[in-house]
């Protein structure tokens, strides 16, 4: 008797189990999620294109492949458990190609792409030959070392070669003056659950990039810190931990609040902080908005008649407030937006100096137009 219970209720709890898990399967066919907003990308859909050529090259079952990983129920709650068993049991150095270390996380990449990293470099020569080569102004460029740069250095994780990538931009360019901020970074001072670093603590980079544009006697180095809580990067989701979020700090000044940013897309102007963008998918649009193709920071505190173009990607957005003081306007330009064949409809170059300051992540991607 006491057996036939048990198997009553074992037979009971697993019919309950799969139907359950078959309406909520079903649920998500019909309502399929969209978008991840933890791992900040479009979540895969059923496949449009199921025909016998699509199953017989795999296309369609690639695909569903996909859909049915991204739509599966319970996802987040399964990534979860998954990467705390491989951290916390397994003692894995890393979960899905990313890294924790003393509370930081960081995606590990052990070597650039040739292919990649030749295009990128190849759209920074189109550049420079088309715009640059006769203008008349000062020509700098910087490069930004991704986190994994400190992890491979630091702990001993695998990091691709910064030196190599270095001397393939300074090759490509060798009529730009490199500035080397390496050493003026640490890991602390990123953000530990996002790739960008942290605008309060980078006053070392904005000393020597001022230093070497010769706009170091405009800097005052005097800002109120502002502090937004519960910043959440990109690695707080794809690391699937739910580790503690960062602290956002911007910095402000009499000058900075003063400058205005122009946005050439949508013809508005704004100031250069926007708070209110912070409870949105990336708190780090708080710096300039977010990504833009093309802005103007104009200072009407301006002693000087100095201009700078700053070829850019998101690691420009905080740090070029701090640049504002020196130059009576800094143009931003963001070739992940705009081509680069149009931008001499756009800007006048004559007589500007130029920066190009870019992260490595960047350059390791197809990313440019």
């Amino acid at each position: 008797m006491k057996n036939s219970v048990k198997n009553i209720v074992v037979t009971v709890v697993f019919c309950t189990f799969i139907g359950v898990f078959v309406i909520m399967c079903m649920y998500r066919f019909f309502n399929p999620a969209r978008f991840s907003e933890t791992e900040r990308r479009p979540l895969a859909q059923f496949p449009q294109d199921i025909s016998w050529e699509s199953v017989v090259d795999k296309t369609a079952i690639n695909e569903f492949e996909d859909y049915s990983a991204d739509q599966f129920p319970l996802r987040e709650l399964f990534r979860t458990l998954k990467a705390k068993f491989q951290i916390n049991v397994l003692r894995l150095n890393e979960n899905n190609g990313i890294a924790v270390k003393d509370g930081y996380f960081a995606k590990i990449e052990p070597e650039f792409t040739d292919g990649l990293v030749d295009y990128s470099v190849g759209r920074l020569e189109f550049i420079y030959e088309k715009y640059l080569k006769e203008n008349g102004g000062e020509k700098y460029i910087c490069l930004v070392p991704d986190k994994n740069y400190f992890f491979g250095r630091d702990f001993g994780y695998p990091a691709p070669d910064y030196n190599a990538l270095k001397e393939t931009v300074m090759s490509a360019l060798p009529d730009m003056t490199y500035i080397d901020i390496f050493d003026a970074l640490s890991l602390d001072d990123y953000y530990r659950t996002d790739t960008h670093w942290r605008q309060e603590k980078i006053s070392d980079v904005v000393k020597k990039l001022s230093e070497a544009l010769g706009v170091a006697s405009s800097l005052s180095g005097n800002y109120t810190e502002n502090r937004l809580e519960g910043f959440h990067g990109v690695y707080y989701g794809q690391s699937a931990l739910n580790p503690d979020p960062d602290t956002l700090v911007y910095l402000t000044n009499d000058i900075i609040d003063s400058c205005t940013v122009y946005d050439y897309e949508t013809g508005e102007t704004s100031p250069i902080y926007a708070p209110e963008l912070f409870d949105g998918t990336d708190g780090y649009d708080v710096f300039l908005s977010g990504a833009r193709a093309l802005l103007r920071i104009d200072n009407p505190c301006a002693e000087t008649d100095k201009e700078l173009i700053v070829f850019r990607d998101s690691f420009g957005s905080s740090i070029s407030p701090l640049l504002a003081e020196g130059y009576k306007s800094i143009y931003l330009v963001d070739i992940r937006y705009v081509s680069p064949e149009i931008l001499g409809d756009m800007l006048d170059f004559e007589g500007k100096d130029v920066l190009y300051l870019y992260s490595a992540l960047i350059l390791n991607q197809k990313a440019f137009k």
